[in-house]
C-alpha cells in the first residue's frame, strides 16, 4: 500500500488534489504548447522602414506567418544605435508574441564602442535563428589607379595619408573591415564615415575614392561601370562577383566582421515556443524564391538552430573584440 493510504481521510483527499492539479496544469501546457502562436506575432526590428534590413525581412514575414498560421506584423523601431528596438523586447513579456530583428549591431558589436552596460544576447535574450549573413565588398571608382587590393594596399602604403575610404559611419562593420586592412597591411587608409549607404556611394569620387559598404547597394554601381570592386570581405566568393577575391586570400589573418541578421525572443523565452519559432523560420529560409533573391542581392539565407546562433554569437563577440582592439 502507498504511503498516503495510511494518511487520514483529509490528508488523502489533499494529496489527490495536488495531483490533479499538477496533471491539469501538464496538460494545458502542452495543449499551449501546440496551439501557440493563437495570435499575430509582433517583429519589433531595429530596422527603419525602407531600410536594407526591412525590405529583406518584408518577404520572409510572409513565409514565416505561412509557417505559423499568423501574421507576423513588423513594427520598425529604429534609433538610439538600435538600443531601442532591443530594450523594447528585452521589457516584453517571454510568451514568443514580441520577437526581436537585430542585426549583430546592439548583441556584438556595441558592447566595445558604448559606455552602458553590454548586452549579452545568450543572457538577456534568447537567440531563436540567424537569418541571413550579408557580405560587405571594398570597391573604388574607376578613376583611382588601382585595379585590385593588393594594388591598393602598394598604392596606401607608397602614399601615406592619401587614400581614403568611405562607410556609412563610425563603429560599423565596414569601420571594422577598413581599420583591420589597414592594421595588418600596415597601411594608412583615412577613414571617412557617412549617414547612411546612399551618402557614402554618392561620394565615391576622386576625394574619396573607395568604398566599403554591403555588396547589395554597391552591385547596382558595379553593373554601370561607376564602381570596380577589388575584394569581397567575406567567407566566400559571392556568385554575383565570381571573379571578385576575398580580401582574406590578398591579406593574411583578415577575418570578416559579423554582418548578420537574426531573430530572439525576450529572455526565458520557453524552449518549445524557441523550437516552434526555429522550424518556422527554416521552412521560410528554404524558399526557392527567397533564396534565388538572396543570391542576386548577395546575402547568404542561413535558418540556423537556436544553439548554433548562441554559439556563432559568443564567437562574433570574440572576433569583434580583436577588430576593436
Amino acid at each position: 500500500l502507498g504511503r498516503d493510504f495510511f494518511l487520514p481521510a483529509s490528508g488523502r483527499m489533499k494529496t489527490t488534489c495536488l495531483l490533479a492539479a499538477g496533471l491539469a496544469l501538464a496538460v494545458a501546457g502542452a495543449a499551449g504548447a501546440q496551439s501557440y502562436p493563437a495570435k499575430p506575432i509582433r517583429v519589433i526590428s531595429e530596422y527603419g522602414a525602407g531600410a536594407g534590413g526591412d525590405i529583406y525581412f518584408r518577404p520572409l514575414a510572409v513565409q514565416l506567418a505561412a509557417a505559423t498560421g499568423q501574421p507576423w506584423i513588423v513594427e520598425n523601431r529604429p534609433g538610439a544605435g538600435a538600443f531601442l528596438a532591443v530594450e523594447a523586447v528585452m521589457r516584453a513579456p517571454a510568451d514568443g508574441y514580441t520577437i526581436l530583428l537585430a542585426s549583430q549591431n546592439v548583441p556584438v558589436t556595441r558592447r566595445y564602442l558604448s559606455r552602458s552596460k553590454p548586452i549579452d544576447p545568450n543572457v538577456d535574450l534568447t537567440p531563436i535563428a540567424a537569418l541571413w549573413r550579408t557580405t560587405l565588398v571594398v570597391a573604388a571608382h574607376p578613376s583611382f589607379p588601382t585595379k585590385s587590393l593588393k594594388e591598393l594596399v602598394a598604392y596606401a602604403k607608397a602614399n601615406p595619408g592619401k587614400v581614403s575610404y568611405g562607410t556609412s559611419g563610425i563603429g560599423t562593420q565596414a569601420h571594422f573591415a577598413g581599420a583591420s586592412l589597414g592594421v595588418l597591411t600596415g597601411s594608412t587608409l583615412l577613414h571617412v564615415p557617412y549617414s547612411n549607404n546612399r551618402q557614402v556611394l554618392e561620394a565615391v569620387t576622386g576625394d574619396v575614392p573607395v568604398v566599403i559598404n554591403i555588396v547589395s547597394p554597391v552591385l547596382p554601381h558595379v553593373q554601370s561601370g561607376r564602381l570596380r570592386p577589388l575584394a569581397v570581405a567575406g567567407y566566400k566568393r559571392l556568385e554575383i562577383l565570381p571573379n571578385v577575391p576575398l580580401v582574406s586570400e590578398v591579406v593574411a589573418k583578415f577575418e570578416p566582421p559579423p554582418t548578420w541578421s537574426g531573430l530572439f525572443g525576450p529572455a526565458g523565452l520557453p524552449k518549445d515556443i524557441v523550437t516552434r519559432l526555429n522550424a518556422a523560420v527554416a521552412k521560410a529560409v528554404a524558399t526557392p524564391e527567397l533564396r534565388a533573391r538572396g543570391a542576386a542581392d548577395g546575402f547568404e539565407l542561413i535558418g540556423s538552430k537556436p544553439e548554433e546562433f548562441a554559439v556563432q554569437l559568443k564567437r562574433d563577440i570574440e572576433v569583434a573584440g580583436r577588430l576593436v582592439k
